[in-house]
Formats: structure tokens, C-alpha cells, sequence
């Protein structure tokens, strides 16, 4: 632990995650709380063709700039990161709040989720830095949980704020709490928490430039389903490889890949989360075109996708912190994950809303445990100066892995006749694949790779 955050009192450690996962709450529903009401934004500004780049822009930004936040975090510290995250994704609702028409809104959602950047990565890091041994794994994994339930409660809350209070509070209920949890991070977190840098080393400037030139193309190109952009991406980020083999402190440290288990790892977190991603996408939409549901009883319905993962991201994290041991836990997790996607097999109009309830149930609990347990893994595995590349590196991957997985699912989904059917076979394909890989590079690491080392003590 960070030596000026084991100095902090743990009431005002308390304020500090407080804060931490309102932030995280307010990023990551904002990557799905537009959804529902974007149809009525569109009904008030116009530009049905600018429809999907309200979410992208949000997407690309925030997704590009969490690691540079992340290793930036060594270099100055945790607190002037988070700030200026926090202070760019208050600038960014509040303008949103306030677009005329569907260009101001996308220019302010990229400005938002270049904030949340911070939000979503230096979360999990501050967590790392300010608690230890199973504390520090239990919060791992309610912060993980929080994550699960922003992203599938997203468009129910989106909608109801739309049904009855109106599109702008979509953007403007951030504003509160987001003050709030600003003003405590400026006065109760030490500005030397995380600063393990010496500013002196070359900074990765043609590193940041091409990550977030790559991720940025593949993000657009993904969402947009256009090959010759992912293609261009793929060859930028090709480029940015070979520049951080050389660079003295790359924003993404590629030797962190070199040791196996966090390798398997990093593969693992990009891909066990497919089915919930595909679930997300897919299952509403059956419930409102085929069951003829409102966007809030869908929401409802996908609920216990949500439950499954509250429940087994909290119970993995325990296990392993006490077991220190965390293959066997998250395997058995892509084990029922598998399972639950197996079920979507033979889905179809007349599928009983218990069978698929089930399924989505199985799916849950299934991927929980690779929420939290590798991202204990991951912090156990490699050295403190080492954690905040580490993570941010780890949640770049997750967030691309669900770009691949949400444009994978739309293509599966088109590809069908029948809406029921293609739901069915596109989270059947996408979760069953996810698991998969996530399984297979976990199977590959030699006997005894799941041990971790016990932690050290958390303070009083």
C-alpha cells in the first residue's frame, strides 16, 4: 500500500470509495443509460442518421483514454487524474444537457466519456491503493458488481428518466452526485497516492497518439460494421505494438505479457464477458418486438442476468481471497456461463419466459467471478509499481472485448429471419465463444498458476 494512503484514517478511506463508486455508477451508466431515451432526443433534435454515434462517441473516448489515465496515475498521482476525469465528465453532462441538436450532443457525449476514462479505470486502482488483503478483494469485486449493474440497469433507468422527468435529466442527474464525489476526492486524497513515476522519464507521446488513433478507428469500425476501418485500426495498433517494444514507460507495458498468467489473464478479461454483453443487447429487444413488452418491463425482464452476476462477483471474490487461488473459481464460472448460453439454443417464439429467465440466470453467475477474480489476479500477479498499467490494460481490453462482442451479436442477429431465433443463436454464439476462449487460456497456464500470494494485512 501506497505509504500516504496508509496514512489516511479509515473514515476518510471510507468517504474516498464512497466517492470512487459513485463515479464508476455515473461512467458506466452512461454508457447505456441513453438508449432508451434516445428515440425521444431524436424526436426533439432530429438527425435520425446521427442516431448510433450518441453511444459511440462516449464509447471510443472513454475507452481510449482509461489506460492513458491508468499509467498517466503513476507519473502524477492518482487524485490529479481523477479530478481532471471528474471534472471533464461534469463539463460534458452539463453540456448535453443542453444540446440544440444531435452534432452539439455527440461532440459533448465524446468530451463526457473522455472523462469517464478516469472514472472506470482509476477506480479499481485507488481501491488497490488504499485497502489490502480481503478487504481489498471483497471491494474489488463490489466495484466489479457495480459495474454489471450500471450497464444492465442503464436503459431502465434511462427510460423511466425520460418517461417522466425528460430526456436532458438523463445527463443532468450525473451532476449532483458527481460534485459531491469531485469535492471529496479534492479534499481527502493525498496527491502523492499512486506516484510511483519520476516525472522525468520520457513521456509515451507517440504511443498515446497511436493507441488512441487505433482503438479509436476499431471502436468506430466495429460499431459501424465498415471493415476498411477496422482494418485501418488493426494496422495502427500494429504500429503502436512495435513503438511500445521500445518505449521507456509505454502506456501499455508489453511485458506484462511475457509472464503467462498474466497473459491468460489479460485474454481471459477481454472475452468472459461476451454473453453479457450479447444478453444486453439482444434480449430486450426480443422482449419488446416479440413479447410486445414496454422498454421498462424488458428491462425488468433481463434482471436476472443482473442478479446472477451481483451475486456470484461478491461470492468468487470471497473464495479466492480466501482460498488464493483463482482458476478454479473463475473456470467454474465459464463452466455455468457455457451452460447458460447452451440454453439459448433451441430459443424461439415459444420459449416459456421462466426457460429464458433461467438461462440469463446461469449466464449471470457465471460470468461474475471473471469480473472480480481476475482483476484480483491481475493485482496479485504483478508488482505495485506495476498495478496501475496493469489494470488500465486490462480494462482496455474488457471494453474493446464488448465492442467485438455487441457488433459480433448484431451481425449474428441480422443474419436470421426469424427475431426470436436470431436472439437466441446470437447469445447462444457470443456467450458460448467468450466462455470458450476465456476458458481455454486459463486450461493453457501449467499446474499451481492459480496460486496467489497472500496479501498483505489491511490496516485498521
Amino acid at each position: 500500500m501506497n505509504g500516504a494512503a496508509s496514512e489516511l484514517s479509515p473514515n476518510r478511506r471510507r468517504w474516498l470509495l464512497a466517492a470512487v463508486m459513485s463515479g464508476l455508477l455515473l461512467a458506466m451508466l452512461d454508457q447505456s443509460i441513453v438508449g432508451t431515451a434516445l428515440p425521444t432526443i431524436v424526436q426533439t433534435l432530429g438527425g435520425n442518421d446521427l442516431y448510433v454515434w450518441v453511444a459511440t462517441a462516449y464509447l471510443v473516448t472513454a475507452t481510449v483514454s482509461l489506460p492513458i489515465y491508468a499509467r498517466l496515475s503513476d507519473r502524477h498521482g492518482r487524485r490529479a487524474l481523477l479530478l481532471i476525469g471528474m471534472a471533464l465528465f461534469l463539463l460534458g453532462s452539463g453540456l448535453a444537457a443542453t444540446a440544440q441538436n444531435m452534432e452539439q450532443l455527440i461532440g459533448y457525449r465524446g468530451l463526457q466519456g473522455l472523462g469517464a476514462g478516469a472514472l472506470e479505470g482509476l477506480s479499481f486502482i485507488l481501491v488497490a491503493d488504499l485497502f489490502a488483503g480481503r478487504r481489498s478483494a471483497a471491494l474489488q469485486g463490489a466495484l466489479a458488481g457495480l459495474m454489471g449493474v450500471a450497464f444492465i440497469a442503464g436503459p431502465l433507468v434511462g427510460g423511466f428518466l425520460t418517461d417522466h422527468v425528460g430526456w436532458r435529466s438523463v445527463f443532468t442527474v450525473n451532476l449532483p452526485i458527481g460534485a459531491v464525489a469531485l469535492a471529496v476526492v479534492a479534499t481527502v486524497l493525498p496527491a502523492s497516492v499512486g506516484r510511483s513515476e519520476r516525472r522525468s522519464t520520457p513521456l509515451d507521446l507517440t504511443g498515446i497518439a497511436l493507441l488512441t488513433l487505433g482503438v479509436g478507428l476499431l471502436l468506430i469500425g466495429l460499431n459501424e460494421r465498415h471493415l476498411v476501418l477496422i482494418a485501418g485500426g488493426l494496422v495502427v495498433i500494429a504500429g503502436f505494438l512495435a513503438v511500445e517494444r521500445r518505449a521507456v514507460a509505454p502506456i501499455i507495458p508489453l511485458k506484462l505479457f511475457a509472464d503467462r498468467k498474466v497473459a491468460a489473464i489479460m485474454i481471459a478479461g477481454a472475452t468472459s464477458t461476451f454473453g453479457l454483453f450479447a444478453g444486453a443487447l439482444l434480449l430486450p429487444r426480443y422482449f419488446q418486438q416479440v413479447r410486445d413488452v414496454s422498454a421498462t418491463h424488458s428491462g425488468l425482464l433481463i434482471y436476472p442476468l443482473l442478479l446472477g452476476i451481483l451475486v456470484s462477483v461478491n461470492v468468487a471474490g470471497m473464495l479466492i481471497a480466501r482460498r488464493l487461488e483463482f482458476r478454479g473459481t473463475v473456470l467454474a464460472g465459464a463452466g455455468l456461463a457455457a451452460l447458460g448460453a447452451l440454453g439459448f439454443a433451441t430459443f424461439d417464439a415459444s420459449t416459456p419466459d421462466w426457460q429464458s429467465l433461467i438461462f440469463m440466470g446461469l449466464m449471470g453467475l457465471g460470468i461474475g467471478p471473471a469480473l472480480s477474480g481476475l482483476q484480483i489476479a491481475l493485482q496479485r500477479s504483478v508488482l505495485p509499481q506495476q498495478i496501475g498499467g496493469a489494470m488500465g490494460t486490462l480494462l482496455l481490453l474488457r471494453q474493446v472485448g464488448g465492442a467485438v462482442a455487441l457488433a459480433s451479436a448484431e451481425t449474428v442477429y441480422r443474419a436470421g429471419s426469424d427475431p426470436a431465433v436470431s436472439t437466441g443463436t446470437g447469445v447462444l454464439t457470443i456467450g458460448l465463444v467468450g466462455s470458450l476462449i476465456a476458458a481455454l487460456a486459463l486450461i493453457s497456464l501449467p499446474r499451481g498458476a492459480g496460486r496467489l500470494p497472500a496479501p498483505a494485512m489491511a490496516p485498521a
